[in-house]
């Protein structure tokens, strides 16, 4: 990230997340990229091998899920170090109910995903939402370009506008009503949805990745904030789950933990379903 501050916390790092986040409070650049490089090179020396053999016996096309179909692009272990999962369709499937139920069976304008690491969710709503327009955002610059190219090989690039800094101003300024917003910012997102900065997202539909492992006042802060215009429903993340998926059956208990494992806990995501969402026109 080139950003300081709170700011820069809040779209995707590479794949050790927690690291990143302490070392942008309080390691110089220099010394926080060194750390990220070193960390970094041991994770792939580790997942590469695996990945290499899942695209080996099944491509690079994701397979379950509700962006099943999507071409995806190789090599983008260090955006956000979790391909098998994405490819299989079992990254965040606590959260593909929604997706699918409300969000790509709805009718909305916009779609912005803040924090959109190589663009598995910017790119995979697009598609699955036609005519929609996507934002997405990342400070992470190589994660900007990855997501540039997923939506290229997949067509939408045209619907899918890649931008870096995304702040509760930037959002203060969209003008369309019929909105859904994805929160994936690592802690960022007590700072981003903020309603009293942005009040049109009164009415946005929203689902948010609440990092109370980062601040555990988060998801109190976000309920507190939109309880009075938002009816809430909130899941909690589980440890990865393997069952029922073939793909994975070559795999050993080791490999399996490398491939799934996603993040620390405790963590949740909340979808916020507004009370007065705007008509259809």
């Amino acid at each position: 990230m080139m950003h300081s501050g709170s700011a820069a916390l809040a779209q995707k790092p590479a794949p050790h997340r927690l690291l990143r986040r302490v070392a942008s409070a309080v390691v110089p650049d220099a010394g926080k990229h060194a750390i990220d490089r070193v960390r970094e090179r041991r994770f792939l020396r580790r997942i590469g091998p695996i990945n290499d053999e899942y695209v080996r016996r099944y491509g690079l096309e994701v397979r379950g899920g509700p962006f099943a179909g999507m071409p995806y692009v190789p090599g983008q272990e260090h955006i956000s170090g979790h391909l098998i999962a994405k490819l299989v369709g079992s990254y965040e499937r606590q959260i593909y109910p929604w997706l699918l139920d409300e969000w790509i069976a709805g009718d909305f304008e916009l779609v912005i995903d803040v924090g959109c690491a190589e663009g598995f969710y910017a790119v995979g709503l697009a598609r699955a939402m036609p005519g929609v327009e996507v934002r997405a955002y990342d400070t992470y610059e190589p994660a900007r370009r990855a997501c540039a190219e997923l939506a290229r090989i997949n067509g939408v690039r045209d619907r899918v506008i890649v931008s870096d800094l995304c702040t509760a101003s930037t959002l203060a300024e969209v003008p369309q009503a019929r909105v859904a917003l994805l929160s994936d910012c690592e802690g960022y997102e007590k700072f981003l949805l903020d309603p009293v900065i942005a009040p049109n997202m009164r009415a946005w539909s929203i689902i948010v990745e609440q990092h109370d492992n980062v601040d555990p006042t988060i998801s109190a802060t976000i309920e507190r904030r939109f309880r009075d215009t938002h009816d809430i429903e909130v899941v909690e993340s589980v440890p990865p789950d393997h069952r029922g998926v073939p793909e994975l059956e070559w795999m050993t208990d080791e490999q399996l933990w490398l491939a799934l494992h996603e993040r620390p806990l405790p963590m949740s995501w909340a979808l916020l379903r507004p009370r007065n969402a705007p008509a259809v026109s």
